[in-house]
């Protein structure tokens, strides 16, 4: 089962939480500058470590073969990074099979472990994040500094290579037009906001990645509980003007919530950026518990499956992307009314 079909701590807000961690070997150039011979080397040493790992449940998926609509639906899931899907010879990622778990090997690092889970998990997900890391370097020669910590392709990384972010739905903070303020605020105390895609990525269905910016001069256990209060923070804003709002405008936002679930469960045809929207609302309705009909299992499977190359890899390579909207219309009505089996909502990878 993946992990993104389960609800976690605080998922009224935070959909899901990641840990990333950069690692390079010792000696080897960081990958802008390697060769396809020096890629496809560090692969394999790295592939033998990982696929020698006790109780590994890894599956090896090089990206050069790949069609582009496999690697765009893996960016989709946030399994890999639009630098590794350019797939250049020996850039390869191993992902368990339940999507919680991946390593990127040869995207701006040699080594990028990646651990995902729903709702605000961050110290259970960095434990098992570490355990890689210690294992890796037990395997491997990794490239390490006494003075400045870990190196990494990019001195923004450098020193802990620990990169913690979480995927919140901030509808109200959002409506309200405290997002600048609280994105300049949170900039200023060392973290950064962005669309859910990362880096110039636009945020869509009020979804947005908050992640620390700062690595170097810091542990990763402070890296982490420093970010788990901010984030708290954040959290304890957005219930607060949550209820602060529908108690103001109570008759008014259940009307444009229940619109949008009439919208969602009768449309033939839905753009994805309009149904971004749309469950957007119906999360809102769910969080402030007058929505029942829906569960937030049904709507993390539908954030996590309806962008259009995931909807083309569903439904067969005859999809055209002119039928996407159809296809994930006919999808979203499916889920909603419960007549789709949720199992179907996982990738074949």
């Amino acid at each position: 089962m993946s992990w993104y079909l389960e609800a976690g701590n605080d998922s009224d807000i935070v959909l899901s939480s990641r840990i990333r961690l950069a690692r390079n070997i010792k000696g080897v150039a960081f990958p802008n500058k390697m060769t396809e011979e020096t890629r496809a080397r560090v692969l394999e040493q790295v592939s033998d470590v990982l696929l020698k790992m006790p109780g590994n449940a890894l599956m090896r998926m090089d990206i050069a073969p790949l069609p582009q609509i496999d690697r765009k639906a893996l960016i989709e899931k946030h399994l890999i990074s639009e630098e590794l899907a350019k797939g250049q010879v020996g850039q390869s990622a191993f992902i368990s099979r339940d999507e919680n778990f991946s390593v990127m090997v040869n995207e701006e690092d040699h080594i990028r472990i990646q651990v995902m889970a729903p709702g605000f998990a961050m110290e259970n997900i960095y434990k098992q994040a570490e355990d890689l890391a210690i294992y890796l370097e037990q395997n491997l020669d990794i490239a390490f500094s006494e003075k400045y910590g870990f190196l990494t392709a990019y001195p923004s990384n450098t020193g802990t290579g620990l990169r913690a972010s979480v995927m919140v739905h901030l509808p109200v903070i959002t409506a309200i037009g405290r997002i600048s303020a609280l994105t300049n605020s949170l900039e200023k105390a060392g973290y950064t906001v962005r669309g859910a895609y990362g880096e110039k990525s636009r945020p869509s269905g009020n979804i947005y990645q908050i992640s620390n910016t700062i690595t170097l001069g810091i542990s990763e256990k402070k890296t982490i509980a420093n970010f788990a209060r901010m984030i708290n923070e954040v959290i304890q804003l957005e219930r607060q003007l949550r209820k602060e709002y529908y108690e103001k405008n109570q008759v008014r936002l259940e009307d444009k919530i229940y619109r949008s679930m009439g919208e969602l469960t009768y449309a033939r045809l839905l753009p994805e950026g309009e149904a971004m929207n749309r469950l957007s609302d119906l999360r809102l309705g769910v969080a402030c518990g007058f929505v029942k009909e829906i569960n937030e299992r049904q709507l993390m499977m539908l954030l996590n499956t309806i962008g259009s190359a995931s909807v083309m890899k569903r439904c067969g390579e005859g999809l055209l992307p002119k039928d996407c909207d159809r296809k994930r219309a006919e999808f979203v009505r499916e889920v909603l009314l419960n007549k789709k089996d949720e199992k179907q909502g996982g990738s074949d990878l």
